[in-house]
């Protein structure tokens, strides 16, 4: 069966091997157009382009799914026999035009246990709420966003130190190891897909764009007045982006000359005894450094 898949990072190359030594056929990746990065601002070309050309897969390059670009994804879909889509960390929405072009319709890898969750960042959102587990859902995409039935879910643990850097990753691997088997019995008629409930749906909308599900830096400006739990886990949360900021004349008395205006990143924390302890930091413009260090050369003491 020749399958098709959506995606641009390279936290997707544990799926692309695995799709490449199934019994699936990958005839095409689609991926984002290449991006400029850099002082220089040089084209760099997505991690799912790059894996593709080196194993020699059929790229199709994108800068939106809209407009004669949908027309030309259907037309490469279509001459592809494509019979099945897999999509995971993508950058556009999908319109109806081409995920219902396909046999077996597009498979959605979405990383909380639906309905909980519809949205961008629900990783993001599990680990600010203090959640005990979170999960991978294998759904069909539909119009609406993560409405469609799902075929399988799997849960996973969360010890409630993890940041949303060590937790992608991780989640990536693990569907990486059941998608193959998953997509066999979901194409045999063995797994079934369901329509979700309609209770415990929730969306992952940011707190200052509250139209998005996406991140935005202003949602990781920390809450002094949050328990030392919470500040932790927006920590956590937003590492390695927006990383958690707040300012130089939030933390007390400074030193002659030293800006309260100044924006301070920080990197890492851990609770101890119910109160916050910081580990990294970074004052604008400067290196991180250890707390003790910025203790010293920004506090009075």
């Amino acid at each position: 069966m020749n399958i098709a898949f959506f995606g641009t990072s390279d936290r997707s190359i544990p799926l692309l091997e695995a799709l490449k030594t199934s019994d699936f056929d990958l005839k095409l990746c689609i991926t984002k157009n290449d991006v400029k990065v850099g002082r220089k601002q040089e084209l760099k070309p997505t991690a799912v382009k790059t894996w593709a050309e080196e194993n020699g897969v059929q790229c199709l390059t994108v800068d939106s799914l809209r407009g004669d670009t949908t027309g030309q994804t259907s037309s490469t879909l279509s001459e592809g026999n494509i019979e099945l889509g897999v999509v995971a960390d993508f950058s556009f929405i999908i319109p109806e035009e081409i995920f219902d072009l396909p046999k077996h319709k597009i498979v959605n890898i979405h990383f909380s246990l639906l309905p909980k969750y519809r949205g961008a960042s629900p990783v993001q959102h599990a680990i600010l709420n203090l959640d005990e587990k979170i999960g991978i859902s294998y759904q069909l995409i539909v119009k609406g966003m993560d409405e469609g039935p799902i075929i399988h879910q799997t849960e996973y643990k969360l010890e409630g130190t993890e940041t949303t850097n060590d937790l992608y990753p991780t989640l990536f691997n693990v569907s990486a190891k059941e998608l193959p088997e998953i997509l066999k019995k979901y194409v045999d008629g063995e797994a079934k897909p369901k329509e979700q409930p309609s209770e415990g749906v929730s969306y992952t909308y940011s707190p200052s764009h509250p139209k998005s599900t996406h991140i935005y830096k202003e949602d990781a400006k920390i809450d002094w007045e949050a328990s030392p739990s919470l500040i932790d886990a927006m920590i956590r949360a937003f590492n390695p982006w927006p990383i958690a900021w707040t300012t130089l004349g939030e933390f007390g008395n400074l030193k002659e000359g030293k800006n309260p205006k100044l924006k301070v990143k920080i990197y890492s924390s851990e609770v101890v005894n119910d109160e916050l302890v910081i580990k990294t930091i970074q004052v604008e413009g400067k290196n991180k450094v250890s707390w003790n260090e910025f203790k010293n050369g920004y506090l009075i003491r």
